[in-house]
């Protein structure tokens, strides 16, 4: 698992992976499934220092999602 300053634990299971070129900071939060596999969720251009609260819930509803489909569905 990549740690700080690549990859942070925001809430929940929900996790950032941080890249920036040059002044431009962009986000993808993520979350572990089944076996070692990441989910990526949604993508962000970080305009200030905190990850928005709304960024996070939708990863969440994302995640929720996602786990309920594969429920009906077996492994994914």
């Amino acid at each position: 698992m990549l740690r700080e300053p690549y990859s942070k634990h925001l809430d929940d299971g929900i996790f950032e992976l941080r890249g920036k070129v040059g002044s431009v900071i962009s986000r993808v939060l993520y979350f572990f499934y089944y076996d070692g596999k990441i989910i990526l969720t949604n993508g962000i251009v970080k305009k200030t220092q905190k990850t928005p609260k709304a960024e996070i819930d939708r990863a969440k509803a994302y995640r929720d999602d996602y786990l309920e489909r594969c429920d009906k569905n077996e492994k994914v």
